[in-house]
């Protein structure tokens, strides 16, 4: 093979080389153009989806339907809504150029179940699926069916029953359910020294399943006896005397281990536990002890006025959601008082709240589709302190965290009253006392 040959294969091989070279460069120039008009293109489309969304979102009036339980309630619901809260949200979105309006229409479900289905088909003939409510657990659970198969959402403000703790469904609530009070209670026993608890549960099944997280709470808190007397329903027509026999034996024999300012009563009940209050008299060592409650024995009327005496010697301290202290709640407080003459309450905090929530979903989404916002809500929730506190939700879209305020009786000019004693902090989980009970 000559040389001349060689070179001229050579030659050849880079002439080639150069033109396979020059075509795969022209190949890549040609993809990378066109990969920069799709990125243009991509940019454009998404500025025309914007201005598109904007488009469909103006001249809009947003209907949101709102549940008031009683007449009480809805006469001061309905000033509320419209007065403060409409007036704050629209005033919002004029501020950031929507061109949207919120309108909040207020109905009463007057006390009576069979009027919460009527008030929601109302809402649906009314074209309105978001509806802020109910208040009541018995409402909320009866309604959700219903809301279920219209593709409606309910967000309500109190509904607080365990049995309406279900991830998945069109229910959020911006209250925490009954269990949770198991690991404030735990704390306040716990701040208090409490090493034992003899626990005085009527039958039932959120009772039990409260004692269960109340046991688990307590001891994980370095408690170490929990004693049970279970008493069965219907406790009215219970002769209570032998349970108060067990519970005093069994309070002689915690005091003898654990010293008399380390033992404390927990009951677990509702107002049938004034047949048991009227007793306790009779059984000193019960009687000189602390007491402690659950959120259906604080502020309790009933109390009061069937067993007075005996609450207030007792103490029955007792746990009830409360608004977070914040400069946001004192300000919306100074002017709910001068529409209603009364102080803003958990529940009235969490419907504005509520209806913050909703507007800044829908203004976000850029929809009132409902699956598209129970999608959003907890998001927006996560990033909201209201006039309530941190407004984050758990997985089964219920309130995360709240504080609670201690009430318990006591005696205010020789008269029995029901009084606050202390509140626990929520983010930080602990209790501050503002008048300790006596250990």
């Amino acid at each position: 093979m000559s040389m001349k040959w060689i070179t001229g294969s050579l030659i050849v091989l880079v002439v080639l080389g150069w033109g396979l070279s020059a075509l795969l460069m022209d190949r890549i120039n040609r993809l990378n153009n066109q990969l920069q008009v799709l990125n243009m293109e991509n940019e454009q489309l998404k500025k025309e989806i914007y201005v598109l969304s904007n488009k469909l979102m103006e001249n809009m009036t947003i209907n949101i339907g709102v549940t008031a339980t009683s007449d009480d309630d809805y006469y001061v619901t309905e000033k509320f809504f419209k007065e403060i809260v409409e007036k704050d949200i629209n005033e919002y979105c004029n501020n950031l150029g929507y061109n949207i309006k919120f309108n909040f229409i207020v109905r009463n479900n007057k006390e009576n179940i069979s009027l919460v289905l009527g008030n929601l088909q109302e809402f649906k003939k009314m074209g309105i699926d978001i509806v802020i409510g109910h208040p009541w657990s018995s409402h909320t659970y009866m309604s959700m069916p219903y809301v279920e198969a219209n593709g409606m959402l309910l967000f309500s403000p109190s509904a607080s029953s365990f049995q309406l703790a279900r991830g998945g469904d069109s229910l959020l609530r911006l209250c925490p359910d009954d269990l949770s009070q198991a690991r404030v209670l735990a704390e306040v026993l716990r701040d208090r020294g409490i090493n034992a608890i003899i626990v005085i549960q009527a039958e039932g099944e959120f009772e039990e399943k409260l004692f269960n997280r109340l046991e688990h709470e307590f001891t994980r808190r370095g408690g170490i006896r929990l004693e049970r007397i279970l008493i069965p329903e219907p406790l009215w027509e219970v002769n209570v005397t032998s349970y108060l026999d067990d519970a005093e034996v069994i309070a002689q024999r915690l005091i003898g281990s654990f010293g008399p300012g380390h033992v404390a009563v927990q009951v677990i009940g509702a107002d049938q536990f004034c047949k048991l209050l009227k007793e306790i008299k009779k059984y000193p060592i019960l009687y000189g002890l602390p007491w402690f409650g659950v959120h259906y024995t604080a502020k309790n009327r009933f109390f009061l006025d069937e067993a007075g005496e005996e609450a207030a010697h007792l103490g029955i301290f007792s746990p009830l959601p409360a608004p977070v202290e914040s400069y946001s709640y004192t300000r919306l407080n100074e002017r709910y008082f001068k529409l209603s003459s009364e102080n803003l309450d958990f529940i009235m905090a969490n419907r504005y709240d509520i209806a913050w929530i909703i507007a800044r979903s829908i203004l976000e989404a850029r929809t009132d589709d409902v699956e598209r916002l129970i999608e959003v809500i907890p998001i927006i929730a996560s990033t909201t302190f209201g006039a309530s506190g941190w407004c984050k939700l758990d997985e089964n879209g219920d309130r995360e965290t709240a504080d609670y305020d201690i009430w318990g009786y006591g005696y205010l000019n020789d008269r029995a009253v029901y009084l606050k004693y202390g509140r626990y902090y929520g983010l930080i989980g602990k209790v501050s006392w503002y008048n300790p009970p006596a250990s």
